[in-house]
């Protein structure tokens, strides 16, 4: 039997911070990919110190649904999970952790069908358009910022847009300051986020003065979407970050 594990933040104040995890994990089950689907937190129950006593399956799939390397992929989670290495034998089952969603190659995809769904139907100015891909950041991870220019070069690669730009709301280059002076009439911002909560929701519109999906400026147009973390094709995205474990496993002939 195979088991996925789906590692969350969570929170005791922010009851949307888990949602997407559940969410996605509903739909994997349904999809029937793995035998078992469990979600764990570092904030709420179940706790990961003790999600491997919910597992019956032998091999272990375990995903971060966090869009950074940092402090949580690389220390909490292998802390509170036991793990070693890549792949650990623990308690007769075999463990693979996978790295977290917004480094994978297909994260790009994802952002990409975030921006069509909030795209569809709507009218966009005369002249140029900017994708502007929206992180956290943070002056203490240079790797919290680093997924953001990571996945901003994977989609200009592409020249769907004008310009693909980069911007953050706790360092450089600040989010108002890039979507007041990005040179194109039709600026697009994207969360890249796991979740909604007060910065997606209270801070972010009303520090941009934004008055919801679309809001018109004499010189710009600007498109607000969701965060990208609870896009459906995050779904996918667990599945296909976990199956990429399994087949390194295998090569390394550890299954």
């Amino acid at each position: 039997m195979k088991a996925l594990v789906i590692v969350g933040h969570g929170s005791h104040l922010n009851g949307d911070s888990s949602r997407p995890v559940y969410e996605h994990a509903e739909r994997i089950r349904r999809k029937g990919a793995f035998d078992e689907v469990v979600e764990c937190f570092w904030k709420e129950e179940p706790s990961m110190r003790h999600v491997f006593d919910l597992v019956e399956s032998d091999e272990v799939y375990v995903v971060p649904a966090f869009i950074s390397e940092g402090y949580f992929t690389q220390q909490v989670i292998p802390r509170e999970l036991g793990l070693e290495r890549p792949v650990t034998e623990r308690r007769g089952k075999t463990i693979y952790y996978a790295g977290p969603l917004g480094t994978f190659e297909r994260m790009a995809d994802v952002i990409l069908e975030r921006v069509d769904d909030l795209m569809r139907g709507k009218e966009r100015r005369k002249g140029r358009t900017a994708l502007v891909l929206l992180g956290h950041g943070t002056d203490l991870n240079q790797k919290s910022s680093s997924v953001i220019y990571l996945n901003a070069g994977r989609i200009r690669e592409r020249g769907a847009y004008d310009r693909v730009e980069v911007a953050f709301l706790d360092q450089e280059p600040e989010v108002g300051r890039v979507v007041s002076t990005v040179e194109a009439e039709n600026v697009i911002l994207i969360p890249v986020f796991v979740a909604e909560g007060w910065h997606t929701r209270e801070t972010i519109p009303a520090d941009l003065e934004l008055t919801g999906e679309v809001t018109h400026r004499p010189d710009r147009t600007i498109f607000y979407g969701e965060p990208v973390g609870t896009h459906p094709s995050m779904a996918d995205l667990i599945v296909a970050r976990a199956r990429e474990m399994e087949s390194e496993g295998t090569i390394a002939g550890v299954s």
